[in-house]
């Protein structure tokens, strides 16, 4: 089977030393598929004035800003800026402001004072592992275009990762049986027009993330054995971890203490294919609130 991954644009960011100065960008990644959205958001409030007859007559801004999503795949060697910028918080525990250059090839796309809203990382087997970013940012305009320094090695591919488990109360041990796990980061970041401030460029003068990340996800799993099945029914914690390596390149996504909420173990219906478990859960934070449900490196 042959997968093809057709680049449609090109998606550059650099983190910002300080929030309003933006930055050229420092880390390129192509932007694959239908998977971008990013658009500058005009928001009016249209008024019907009553002295001037039926009709819509006037307007008023209520703020301009830019958000939408991108799909980008997990590239060796280029992955350290994005997952700080997905990650990290300051001693506020507000996340990294970014500048950010999309070109869609017959337009680009400039934001300033950029965050990531949320963050989904997709494993299937067969396929590149990709991140789906919402991003918003307080500033967003025409950009010019760019000479990307665009990373010269093949997407991570869900097969050079190694996926471990944790299953009845036990340490973490290789798993080769999960077929699919999706990760979604969410950075609980206000909305835009939250943000929005008196001020003569229209634009919002805040963003602010009200609390640390909420992961939630989930994974396919040949059913094999009962183990995740036990810790579900039981309602026992467990962990995941997943690796990618090629070469000196690596990069690491842990979830030490994860609750499964369902497990979907149904009959398939068909004596001819085989048992799938679809597990649903929520990663955690230790208990004292110091580490996080996720750690990337």
């Amino acid at each position: 089977m042959t997968v093809a991954l057709a680049q449609d644009g090109s998606f550059g960011f650099a983190i910002q030393q300080e929030k309003g100065t933006y930055m050229a960008p420092t880390t390129w990644l192509p932007v694959t598929g239908a998977g971008e959205s990013v658009q500058l958001q005009h928001n009016y409030v249209t008024l019907d004035m009553a002295d001037s007859g039926a009709y819509e007559t006037n307007y008023f801004s209520t703020g301009t800003w830019g958000q939408g999503r991108v799909i980008v795949p997990l590239v060796p060697g280029s992955l350290t800026s994005l997952l700080s910028w997905i990650q990290s918080r300051d001693g506020d525990g507000q996340g990294k402001w970014a500048s950010v250059l999309i070109d869609c090839v017959h337009h680009v796309k400039k934001l300033r004072d950029a965050k990531v809203r949320t963050a989904t990382f997709q494993f299937s087997k067969s396929a590149p592992v990709t991140c789906t970013l919402e991003i918003a940012g307080l500033s967003m305009s025409a950009g010019t275009t760019a000479s990307p320094n665009m990373p010269v090695a093949a997407p991570y591919i869900y097969h050079e990762a190694s996926v471990e488990l944790a299953t009845a109360g036990g340490e973490l041990a290789d798993d080769v049986n999960c077929e699919a796990i999706t990760i979604r980061i969410d950075t609980m970041l206000e909305e835009c027009a939250e943000g929005m401030r008196l001020a003569a460029d229209d634009e919002p003068q805040q963003l602010y993330n009200t609390a640390g990340c909420r992961v939630r996800g989930s994974f396919s799993r040949d059913f094999v054995d009962s183990a995740v099945y036990d810790d579900f029914a039981a309602g026992d914690e467990a962990a995941l971890s997943i690796s990618l390596s090629r070469g000196a390149s690596s990069a690491l996504l842990s979830l030490p203490r994860l609750l499964y909420l369902h497990d979907g173990l149904s009959l398939p219906g068909s004596n001819t294919q085989r048992l799938i478990e679809t597990v649903q859960f929520a990663a955690l934070a230790s208990t004292d609130g110091k580490t996080a449900p996720i750690i990337m490196s």
